[in-house]
């Protein structure tokens, strides 16, 4: 994790995916508004820079000079792009979650998702989750 006190050392930092190879630079961090450690890393990758890509950083380390993240070259360079200096909506940011193949999460942007993603389909409950209590029960009358 990139906590609060260091994102300010990540910035420029370079990027290293999962096998240690260079990806590019980091050009902004997206800290998260539960604890400020960072959320996502803006990096910038290809020739000269040009495309600008969100990676998660849930995993992130930072070892006083690299950005360790637990992802794909090839899977960060086809992330989605936003551009340096923006905001990052919460539409944007469960596109880059979904594009790694992460579960959507509010905690980075504010956005709690759909609060009904993950009912069975009776809609009663968690899908898999064991919610009998009371089940079978008649109210009082």
């Amino acid at each position: 994790m990139i906590t609060k006190g260091v994102i300010h050392k990540v910035e420029s930092a370079t990027v290293r995916d999962r096998n240690g190879v260079s990806v590019g630079k980091v050009v902004q961090v997206f800290p998260s508004e539960e604890d400020g450690s960072a959320a996502y890393v803006c990096v910038a990758t290809g020739l000269l820079g040009r495309h600008q890509a969100l990676v998660p950083a849930d995993d992130a380390t930072f070892d006083g000079t690299d950005v360790h993240v637990g992802y794909t070259k090839d899977a960060i360079k086809d992330a989605p792009s936003l551009g340096a200096g923006r905001t990052l909506s919460p539409a944007e940011a469960n596109a880059v979650r979904k594009h790694f193949g992460l579960s959507h999460t509010g905690a980075a942007t504010g956005d709690m998702g759909d609060p009904h993603e993950n009912l069975d389909q009776a809609g009663t409950g968690l899908a898999g989750a064991d919610d009998t209590e009371g089940a079978g029960t008649t109210p009082p009358a």
